[in-house]
C-alpha cells in the first residue's frame, strides 16, 4: 500500500483495508435527491455504502482508485419497484431459481435496483414452492444485481368479482388460518379484499406480523376501507384497477383512498390502466409522501414472444396492452424508467418529483431507511442518468457499491 492511500484510508478510520477496489468514487455528477434540487457532488463509495459527498472528502483522491465521470449526467438514487410480476420471459410464478437471478441482473438496464418480486394467485403448493424459489434466488444471486425486499403477494386472499386475470378456482377466503397454509419470513405485502376478511383478522395479524396490508381486486366500501384502516390497512394495490369505480353519489374504495392522507396508493403509469387525467387527478389529491408508482410488468414485458401463459390463461400483447382473450388487463408492458418518461412528457411531474414516487416513499413504506436517496451512510444503489430534452436514458447503474449495468 502505498503512502498517498494510507493517508486516505485514515482520514476516514479504514486502516484495516487493504484493497483500494472496495472504493468507486464518482465525479463532475449532479445528484438530484427525491423533492430537492439539483446539486454537483462527487461521491465516494466504499464497499456497498456511500462514505462521503464532497464536503466530506479530503483534499486528494488517491489515482489508484477506481472513478467514474458523471460529468453532463444526473445521479440518482435507484429505483424501487414494489409490485412486479416478471419481464424478459421471466414469471415469479412458475420460473426457476436461475430464471430469476437472470432477470435480477437485467432489470439493472431500467434503473431499477430493488423490488419486491410479486406472486399472484395459484394453489398452496405452487405459492409455497415459488416463494422458495425466490428467497433461494435471493441468497445465490451476485452482489451487483437488484435486491429482493421481501415478496408481495397478490392474492389469493381476493373478492371473485374483481378478480381481472386472478384463476377464481384458486382464490380463498381471507382468514388468518388460510394465510398460515403460505405464510413465510419473505412476505413483505399482502393484496387481498378487506370486505371479505370477517372481523378484519387478518388484517390485524399481518399488521402485527409487519406485513403489509394492501386493499386490492376488492368490492369493498368506504366503511369497510375506513374500518380496516383502523385495523393497519395501510395502502392501494394499483388503485382503479380492479375495484369498485368511484362515484359522485358513492365514493366507494376510491374516494377513502384518494381523501385519507395516511395511505399509500399504487399508480400505474403506462398510459394504459389509467388515462393521464386519472393520474393527474391522483397526484393532485394525494399528498406526494403517499404515492407510489409500481410496473405490475408481466413477463411478456421486454419478451421476443407475443403471448406468454400467466395465471394458468393465455396473455396477448395488443396494441401496447398485455391482454387476455377477454380483453381483461392482465398487468403492464413498462419497468419505471418508462414510467418516469411517461411522467415528464405528460408533464405531471419531473425527475425530483418522480424518484419520491419510485424510490424514497417505496424505501419508507417498505421500512428500508438506508434506501431512497443519497447521501452519507445510505446503501450505494445509484443510477446514473443520460438526459436528452425531456427524455431520461440509463447510462449506469450501481448496486452494493458495484457496477450492474453499463451502457455502450
Amino acid at each position: 500500500m502505498n503512502d498517498e492511500l494510507k493517508q486516505f484510508l485514515s482520514f476516514f478510520n479504514l486502516s484495516e483495508v487493504t484493497d483500494s477496489d472496495c472504493f468507486l468514487f464518482i465525479i463532475n455528477g449532479q445528484v438530484q435527491n427525491p423533492g430537492q434540487e439539483l446539486e454537483k457532488e462527487n461521491i465516494l463509495i466504499f464497499k456497498d455504502k456511500i462514505i462521503a459527498k464532497s464536503v466530506e472528502l479530503p483534499g486528494k483522491i488517491p489515482d489508484d482508485i477506481r472513478t467514474i465521470d458523471a460529468r453532463d449526467k444526473i445521479i440518482t438514487p435507484g429505483l424501487i419497484d414494489q409490485h412486479i410480476h416478471g419481464g424478459y420471459g421471466c414469471d415469479f410464478n412458475v420460473s426457476s431459481v436461475d430464471e430469476i437471478i437472470n432477470l435480477s441482473k437485467k432489470l439493472a438496464e431500467h434503473g431499477i435496483t430493488s423490488i419486491v418480486p410479486t406472486v399472484m394467485t395459484a394453489s398452496q403448493d405452487i405459492l409455497n414452492a415459488q416463494t422458495a424459489k425466490i428467497n433461494e434466488a435471493k441468497n445465490n444471486k451476485p452482489d451487483n444485481s437488484v435486491k429482493f425486499l421481501g415478496i408481495h403477494l397478490e392474492g389469493p386472499f381476493l373478492c371473485p368479482k374483481y378478480k381481472g386475470i386472478h384463476p377464481e378456482n384458486e382464490i380463498l377466503v381471507p382468514s388468518v388460518e388460510n394465510f398460515k397454509l403460505i405464510e413465510n419470513q419473505d412476505i413483505k405485502i399482502v393484496t387481498y379484499s378487506p370486505d371479505l376478511d370477517k372481523d378484519f383478522e387478518l388484517t390485524k395479524y399481518l399488521a402485527e406480523k409487519n406485513i403489509i396490508p394492501s386493499a386490492g381486486h376488492t368490492d369493498a366500501d368506504i366503511n369497510q376501507i375506513k374500518k380496516a384502516c383502523e385495523y393497519g390497512l395501510k395502502q392501494f394495490t394499483h388503485l382503479f384497477n380492479a375495484m369498485t369505480p368511484l362515484h359522485h353519489r358513492n365514493p366507494g374504495i376510491i374516494g377513502e383512498a384518494l381523501t385519507n392522507d395516511n395511505l399509500y396508493v399504487e399508480v400505474i403509469a403506462d398510459g394504459m390502466h389509467l388515462d393521464p387525467v386519472i393520474v393527474d387527478i391522483v397526484l393532485r389529491t394525494k399528498p406526494d409522501s403517499k404515492v407510489i408508482f409500481i410496473s405490475d410488468s408481466l413477463p411478456l414485458n421486454n419478451s421476443s414472444e407475443d403471448s406468454v401463459i400467466f395465471g394458468g390463461q393465455k396473455i396477448y400483447r395488443k396494441e401496447g396492452k398485455a391482454v387476455n382473450s377477454d380483453g381483461t388487463f392482465a398487468g403492464s408492458l413498462i419497468f419505471l424508467d418508462s414510467a418516469l418518461n411517461n411522467l415528464v412528457n405528460w408533464k405531471l411531474a419531473d425527475l425530483s418529483e418522480f424518484l419520491k414516487f419510485a424510490s424514497l416513499n417505496v424505501a419508507q413504506n417498505l421500512g428500508m431507511n438506508d434506501l431512497g436517496c443519497i447521501d452519507k451512510n445510505k446503501a450505494a444503489d445509484i443510477v446514473i442518468w443520460n438526459k436528452d430534452n425531456d427524455s431520461y436514458k440509463v447510462d449506469t447503474t450501481i448496486i452494493n457499491g458495484k457496477i450492474a449495468f453499463k451502457s455502450k
